[in-house]
């Protein structure tokens, strides 16, 4: 599935296809807002925030989930608390392939269940 039209000039070429994923799955929970800095995920606030980087070829979501309810893992959570960042949530995801958005669905949906 392709970006919708409103993002696909906002998201950098090499992360096309895993954006594509990451946004088929967060959208079949809720509607999109495309913002300046980022896209928001949101039911009736912003449950989820996407950020690109390409220089990393990185997707990190924000998600609206405490990071005290989360096993952290170096590399792949982070716990944003205390910590400047654009976008909604206390919770960092790093997505860098299909295997980590696999890895991420569960925290997608505990995020989303609990908004």
């Amino acid at each position: 599935m392709a970006p919708p039209a409103a993002d696909a000039c906002l998201v950098p070429e090499c992360l096309r296809g895993l954006y594509a994923e990451v946004n088929e799955a967060l959208t079949a929970w809720v509607e999109v807002a495309v913002l300046r800095h980022y896209i928001a995920y949101r039911r009736l606030v912003n449950v989820a925030s996407v950020i690109f980087r390409p220089k990393h070829e990185t997707i990190l979501v924000y998600l609206r989930l405490a990071p005290d309810t989360v096993v952290l893992e170096e590399g792949f959570t982070r716990d944003m608390r205390g910590i400047g960042h654009l976008g909604t949530g206390d919770l960092e995801v790093r997505l860098v392939s299909a295997a980590d958005l696999e890895k991420a669905a569960p925290l997608i949906r505990r995020a989303f269940e609990a908004a």
